[in-house]
């Protein structure tokens, strides 16, 4: 089945050809989305930029074999994805990591990558960080098939559709996937007092 519409076939051929330009409007469209997908994966703001950086070069270098069997964007997503899992994995093994000692300076100066300026006080602020925080803790804590789905469900506002293109499952896996993720960050949150 194929889900092309006609400005993306016509999209994917100039960038196929070499045209710098519609490659930079492919870039200014999904950016946005794909570092945001990168950053809830990762929780490290510099890990997230290399991926996405690296998935734009993969994407430029494999547009050719887009068959669009799924739209531009799950497509893109689904890239971004597989080399965040395979970042996660490559972090993982790292002794810092195993510690928990991931959570860096530079998670802790700047907080989520959306997070919108509300004035608050100094120890608002501070509250709200650490909360935000140890709730990503958590968030990052699940296993991964729950984590993912989770991730792409309430922090990018996919749909369940997207969701299962994008991670190649059923829409009854993403929504048991979803409701297990929902279930457990709940009992954890319920544990350490933040809910």
């Amino acid at each position: 089945m194929k889900l092309f519409i006609a400005g993306e076939n016509q999209r994917i051929r100039l960038i196929a050809e070499g045209d710098e330009d519609a490659f930079r409007s492919l870039i200014h469209e999904y950016y946005p989305l794909a570092y945001n997908l990168a950053c809830r994966m990762l929780n490290n703001r510099q890990d997230a930029e290399e991926v996405v950086q690296d998935a734009f070069f993969k994407i430029r270098g494999a547009v050719d074999s887009f068959r669009g069997e799924s739209s531009l964007k799950t497509w893109i997503l689904r890239i971004v994805m597989r080399l965040s899992l395979n970042r996660r994995r490559d972090r993982s093994r790292s002794s810092w990591n195993r510690l928990g000692l991931h959570w860096g300076m530079a998670n802790a100066e700047e907080g989520t990558p959306d997070s919108q300026w509300v004035q608050q006080s100094p120890e608002e602020d501070l509250i709200s960080r650490e909360t935000g925080r140890r709730v990503l803790a958590l968030i990052d804590e699940l296993p991964d098939p729950l984590r993912q789905a989770l991730v792409l469900n309430s922090m990018n506002q996919l749909s369940y559709e997207e969701i299962g293109r994008i991670l190649q499952v059923p829409l009854g896996t993403v929504s048991s996937r979803i409701y297990a993720a929902r279930n457990k960050l709940s009992k954890k949150l319920r544990e350490q007092d933040l809910l």
